[in-house]
């Protein structure tokens, strides 16, 4: 079943709001029948779970005073809560991703992996007003300020955000709305960077290696015959056409996302080559 991606600011009330959203969805399942038994030859529909499972760092033991302390540390904490997410997650069981989820990038991971499952998402932004946001002492004071400046907020045009609920502290939870964009909607078909098949080829990682770096290649060009100025961009080995940033975007960058796309991608065996470089494409636009 879906997976519920909250989001905001250190001590914004995260965890109080995604406490009650499990309460409340395992409280509604409860209270739902399951469909019948289909006739001879009709497909099954999905039994949901009227358990909800609720992922963050205190229930996978990270130390927040610790995991963002420094970037080699929140690089971990990430890795972990990632994992965790493609372990739990299932067609039949809503899981609550409760932790700052404050990187777009991260966020499009997600959204990524219940995609290529199959199963749809949705984002609970909690925002409080910046004073009221300073009384939690799970934060080092110096850490909650700097996670807050570099905090991107969700954006309801972005479809790894969309649906997005916004939220205040005293606001009740949508769970109508909730429950309808995500238990009685149908899920996405995965696109071109998410769809999983078997691997039937053992130089795949070759290939895709090759092709990334032909495509980080190209844009580097681009960008250097635009000198700076944004805007899309064909390039000569993909379909897609690159979105320069209003920035320079430099080869440690730009290797840096492949290295990311490489990860999130190297069990998707897609063996059309031109369609690893379109979707590596599509992973820079989402995240330069």
């Amino acid at each position: 079943m879906p997976l519920i991606v909250m989001c905001g600011v250190p001590a914004s009330g995260k965890t109080t709001r995604a406490i009650a959203l499990k309460n409340e969805l395992e409280a509604y399942l409860a209270a739902t029948p399951q469909p019948p038994q289909p006739r001879a030859g009709q497909p099954a529909p999905p039994q949901i779970s009227p358990n909800v499972t609720l992922l963050n760092e205190e229930s996978l033991g990270i130390d927040k005073h610790t995991a963002y302390s420094s970037p080699h540390e929140e690089k971990k904490a990430r890795g972990t809560l990632i994992s965790a997410v493609e372990r739990h997650l299932s067609t039949s069981t809503i899981t609550i991703c409760d932790s700052l989820n404050y990187i777009k990038g991260f966020r499009y991971q997600l959204y990524c992996i219940a995609r290529a499952l199959g199963t749809p998402q949705c984002t609970v932004y909690c925002i409080t007003p910046h004073d009221s946001s300073t009384e939690s002492l799970a934060y080092a004071p110096g850490v909650k300020a700097e996670l807050t400046s570099r905090f991107e907020e969700p954006d309801s045009r972005n479809r790894w955000d969309a649906p997005l609920y916004t939220l205040l502290h005293e606001d009740p939870t949508p769970l109508a709305d909730i429950v309808a964009a995500i238990v009685d909607r149908a899920p996405r078909a995965p696109n071109l960077s998410t769809v999983v098949k078997p691997l039937t080829e053992t130089n795949y990682l070759h290939e895709m290696d090759r092709a990334t770096t032909e495509v980080v290649d190209a844009v580097y060009s681009a960008q250097t015959r635009a000198g700076g100025v944004p805007g899309k961009c064909k390039l000569p080995c993909s379909a897609v056409p690159v979105d320069l940033p209003g920035r320079v975007v430099g080869l440690p960058e730009l290797r840096r996302l492949r290295r990311q796309f490489t990860l999130l991608n190297k069990h998707h065996t897609q063996l059309d080559v031109a369609k690893v470089r379109d979707s590596f494409v599509e992973y820079l636009n989402t995240n330069m």
